[in-house]
C-alpha cells in the first residue's frame, strides 16, 4: 500500500476510508480527510521512543512523532481518543470523520502516534533487513503502551482512554486492547485483519463475487487479452497502456493490473469501473481496462508504478516519508502476516492472473529482504488472533462493510461466538472502513450509533 491524497470536496461524498497504495496494503491513511483550511491543526512533536521494547540492556531511541489536539478537551480528565497511524506518514490526530465527531460530543482529547519505520519515525537511517528486525506488531504495540504513559504522566491526559484504528491500524487497535486492557478500556477496530494468513485466495474470491457475473467476465476478458500480449513480445505495448514501461516483471505487472480492479470493489468504485469496460473487446477492452483503473489509482492519490514491488527496493526511508511505505509493510507482510492475494484457485472464480501465486509473492520476499524462510502466519496467530478469544478479553467492537474482501480474515459471527464479550457489526452495503469515514447510509448509522453507545458505557464505568 505508497502515496495517499487529500481528497476533494468530490471525492469525500465517494470515499471515506483506506489508504492508497496497494491492496496488498490497507490504506488507512485516507481514513485522515482534509481539515478545513481555516481550522488550526496540531503540530508534530517527538517522542524519545525505545528501539528495542524486549532487549533491557539495548538502550537506544529514536525519535517517534505523535500528534495532540485538544480543542474539545474537558476538564483534568478529560478522556483520550487514541487515533492508531498504520503503515503511512501519520497525517494527524484529526480530519477523520468518527474520531472527530465523538471527540466533540464527549470533550476528548485526540492523540496519534506515528508507526515506527513509516513516515517520519524511522528508528535507524536505513530500511534495509538488517534494521527491519526492529519491526513487527509486537515492537508496535509497547511503542503505543509506552507513549500513552507518557502522555499520561508527562502531558496530563489522565482521563480514560479509547483505541481507534481502521484498517492494519484496527488490528494494532484490537491487539492492544488485549494485550493492555490496563491502558486503554475500548477499542474501536474497523475492517481490521486479525487473523494472518499467507494464502489469501478468498481475497480475490471475494472480489470477483462483487464485481458480478458481467463484470468479472470482462475483467477475466482484458486478463487473458494481456497474457496473450505478453507471451507474444507485445509487453512493452499493453504495458505503455497502464503507464508501466519500465515493470520488468511481467508477475509484477499482472498484480498491478489485479490490483485496479480490486481498488475499485474495495472502496465502492465497481460500477464505474464495471461500466468502462463494458461492450468492448480485444485491444480496445485492455484500453479502457488501463484508462478505467489508472482513474480509480488516481482517486486514492497513487500511480500504477507506485503500486508496483519495483518501488520496494528503495531502502533509503526518504522515498516513503510523504506516502505509504511499502517497503516496511512488505517486511511485515512477509515475516509476521502473510495476506498475499493469490489467484483463487478456481479459474472461473477468480479476477485475477492464474500466475500470481503463492510462490510468487515467497520469491518477491526473497527478492526484497533476502528471506528464505516463508512467513509463518500460524506462528502469528498463535500470538495474536488465537488469544482473542480468552477469558478476560473484552470492549473490543469489529466492524466490516459487507462488500470488503479484508471482511474475511476479520471476525465474523461463526468466530466471534466463541468470545461473546467481543462484538461484532457487519454493514450492509459498506466497504474499507466506511464506518470511520463521512459515507452515509442507515446500516453505516447504526454502526456509529453502537459504537457511540459503547463509548458512553465504557467512559461511564
Amino acid at each position: 500500500m505508497k502515496n495517499l491524497i487529500l481528497l476533494t470536496a468530490i471525492a469525500l461524498i465517494q470515499i471515506t476510508s483506506a489508504q492508497a497504495g496497494t491492496q496488498r496494503f490497507f490504506r488507512g491513511r485516507m481514513l485522515q480527510l482534509p481539515v478545513a483550511s481555516n481550522a488550526p491543526r496540531a503540530q508534530a512533536q517527538n517522542f524519545d521512543q525505545r528501539i528495542d521494547h524486549f532487549n533491557g540492556a539495548d538502550t537506544r531511541t529514536f525519535q517517534q512523532r505523535y500528534f495532540l489536539d485538544s480543542t474539545y478537551a474537558k476538564g483534568a480528565n478529560a478522556p483520550v481518543l487514541y487515533y492508531f497511524c498504520g503503515e503511512a506518514v501519520c497525517e494527524g490526530a484529526t480530519g477523520t470523520p468518527e474520531v472527530d465527531n465523538l471527540a466533540k460530543k464527549y470533550g476528548a482529547h485526540r492523540v496519534a502516534l506515528e508507526h515506527r519505520f513509516y513516515g517520519y519515525s524511522i528508528p535507524l537511517n536505513s530500511l534495509d533487513s538488517n534494521s527491519l528486525t526492529y519491526l513487527s506488531m509486537d515492537q508496535a504495540i509497547e511503542d503505543l503502551a509506552d507513549f500513552q504513559r507518557f502522555a499520561t504522566s508527562s502531558l496530563g491526559l489522565k482521563g480514560k482512554w479509547i483505541s481507534i484504528g481502521g484498517s492494519y491500524a484496527g488490528e494494532l487497535s484490537a491487539f492492544y486492547r488485549m494485550k493492555h486492557p490496563e491502558l486503554v478500556v475500548g477499542a474501536l477496530a474497523s475492517s481490521a485483519p486479525v487473523l494472518s494468513k499467507a494464502n489469501f485466495e478468498e481475497y480475490d474470491h471475494y472480489v470477483a463475487k462483487v464485481a458480478g457475473t458481467a463484470c468479472l467476465a470482462d475483467i477475466k476478458a482484458a486478463v487473458s487479452e494481456i497474457e496473450t500480449a505478453l507471451a507474444n513480445g507485445n509487453a512493452a505495448q499493453v504495458k505503455g497502456y497502464f503507464q508501466l514501461e519500465n515493470d520488468k516483471d511481467d508477475v509484477d505487472f499482472l498484480y498491478v493490473v489485479a490490483d485496479m480492479a480490486a481498488a475499485a470493489v474495495q472502496y465502492g468504485f465497481q460500477k464505474t469501473f464495471c461500466s468502462s469496460l463494458s461492450g468492448s473487446t480485444g485491444d480496445q477492452l485492455v484500453q479502457n481496462y488501463a484508462k478505467a483503473g489508472i482513474s480509480v489509482f488516481a482517486q486514492l492519490g497513487e500511480t500504477p508504478i507506485q503500486d508496483s514491488f519495483e518501488t520496494a527496493m528503495n531502502t533509503d526511508p526518504a522515498a516513503y516519508q510523504d506516502g505509504t511505505g511499502m517497503r516496511s509493510w512488505m517486511y511485515q507482510s512477509c515475516t509476521e502476516f502473510g495476506y498475499y492475494q493469490v489467484a483463487y484457485h478456481n479459474p472461473a472464480e477468480s479476477s485475477r492472473s492464474q500466475r500470481i501465486t503463492l510462490d510468487y509473492h515467497n520469491q518477491v520476499c526473497n527478492h526484497l529482504f533476502g528471506l528464505t524462510t516463508p512467513v509463518n502466519d500460524n506462528a502469528t496467530n498463535a500470538k495474536f488472533y488465537n488469544n482473542l478469544f480468552a477469558a478476560g478479553v473484552n470492549n473490543i467492537f469489529f466492524t466490516n462493510g459487507s462488500n470488503d474482501p479484508w471482511s474475511n480474515l476479520s471476525l465474523n459471527t461463526v468466530t466471534a461466538a466463541a468470545n461473546p464479550a467481543l462484538k461484532l457489526f457487519t454493514i450492509a452495503g459498506a466497504a474499507h472502513c466506511d464506518d470511520m469515514g463521512s459515507r452515509m447510509s442507515a446500516a453505516l448509522t447504526e454502526a456509529r450509533t453502537d459504537f457511540d453507545a459503547m463509548v458512553r458505557g465504557w467512559l461511564a464505568k
